[in-house]
């Protein structure tokens, strides 16, 4: 069994003739030492030069006692451990627990999409403001503590800030899975089930009642209403470039503003091939596609490319712009709640319902991630996305 003591080493004298108090972990024929911040001085030592019982009772034994009883907590499990794994296990237990402090670790060592960075600090800083303090220890983390965090969500946004009222469901049920998302890493950080160190040993989010999002609307389009986007008379240069990029989106085959931006950038292009950012780094294919720019995209390729990135410096500016001109256009036009992903719903319901196309199919068009064993072992074949797009793009060519 592992013994624990109070020591100093004697070579570790310092200048001032002092010695920093050191734990021993013996176990095994192998001794192993943990720093402390304990001093002893020449009159705390006996004549063999050991720490004299009184010195120990009053300053070293309450952590003594403390890592004694870790060791006991692990029973058996002691025994097919080394000393540095007891070690180990004794240092983790006296690493203070802060929800906070560790995620500004994971900060430090994200290298994933910005995009989830950013919205996780956003809902990392709404938990702050709830809680009303820089610490926070997972432990208090209990079910009554996300049902209150909930409430607080949804009550209207501070008052110093924009007036846009009450959160939405969906926005409460994305801030609740972020925090979730971390308490799990820290689970994984602070346990260790083959050891039995358990340090985290609740799991708030399975009894918590989360809030439901309302349906999304239907965001799907008719051939006749994206005709009429194509088609509508526009002064505002904002609403024509908007315009342009929604059309530019169904035309490739429903492609995200972020990776226009980040990609087109080649007026001469006749495919254009890149990895979707939203699922690159989450797939081995690193989300590769190649969409063929069709005659109909030819125009606002070599408009747009180059130009929306010196005019735009980040998607979340892109974005915006694109929120209020596709909204300002959907009311000329009578189509209620106009988002620029309508163009990829509309694509996408297009390929399926009206040309037939099989939703495997429709599924590489979109560029979503193939699941099944089989697919590992099919090369792509473009010419099917082609034909895709190309199948969907003659709805709006006919009549």
């Amino acid at each position: 069994m592992a013994s624990i003591s109070a020591t100093i080493l004697k070579h570790h004298k310092k200048q001032s003739g002092s010695w920093n108090v050191k734990i021993r972990i013996s176990h095994k024929g192998k001794s192993v030492y943990i720093d402390t911040s304990i001093v002893a001085k020449k009159e705390d030592l006996d004549t063999k030069l050991r720490l004299k019982k009184l010195f120990i009772d009053r300053y070293a034994s309450v952590e003594l006692n403390r890592l004694r009883e870790v060791i006991n907590t692990l029973g058996v499990r002691a025994d097919i451990m080394s000393a540095d794994q007891i070690k180990s296990i004794l240092t983790r237990k006296g690493e203070e627990m802060d929800f906070f402090s560790f995620f500004d670790e994971y900060c430090e060592k994200h290298n994933g999409r910005i995009n989830t960075m950013i919205k996780r600090k956003s809902s990392v800083a709404r938990l702050k403001e709830f809680v009303g303090s820089d610490r926070l220890s997972p432990l208090d983390i209990k079910s009554k503590f996300l049902s209150d965090f909930q409430d607080f969500l949804k009550t209207p946004i501070r008052s110093d800030a924009v007036a846009r009222g009450s959160r939405s469901n969906r926005t409460i049920l994305n801030i609740i899975i972020d925090i979730q998302v971390i308490f799990n890493l820290m689970r994984d950080r602070f346990n260790d089930e083959d050891t039995g160190e358990i340090r985290i040993p609740n799991d708030p989010f399975r009894k918590l009642d989360k809030v439901v999002p309302k349906k999304s609307l239907n965001r799907n389009l008719t051939v006749s209403q994206i005709k009429s986007i194509r088609d509508i008379d526009l002064d505002n240069e904002s609403d024509v470039i908007s315009r342009g990029l929604y059309m530019l989106s169904f035309y490739l085959c429903g492609i995200n503003s972020v990776d226009l931006l980040e990609n087109l950038t080649d007026e001469k292009i006749d495919r254009l091939s890149y990895n979707r950012s939203k699922t690159e780094s989450k797939r081995e294919d690193n989300a590769f596609i190649s969409i063929s720019i069709p005659d109909e995209a030819r125009d606002l390729v070599i408009k747009y490319a180059g130009f929306i990135q010196r005019r735009y410096k980040s998607a979340k500016t892109l974005n915006n712009r694109l929120s209020e001109s596709l909204k300002s256009i959907g009311k000329k036009l009578n189509i209620e709640n106009l988002t620029f992903y309508s163009a990829r719903h509309s694509f996408a319901t297009l390929a399926r319902n009206e040309c037939r196309f099989s939703k495997d199919d429709v599924a590489a068009a979109l560029n979503h991630s193939s699941t099944t064993i089989t697919d590992t072992y099919i090369a792509k074949d473009w010419s099917i996305i082609d034909d895709v797009q190309n199948g969907v793009l003659k709805l709006l060519r006919e009549g």
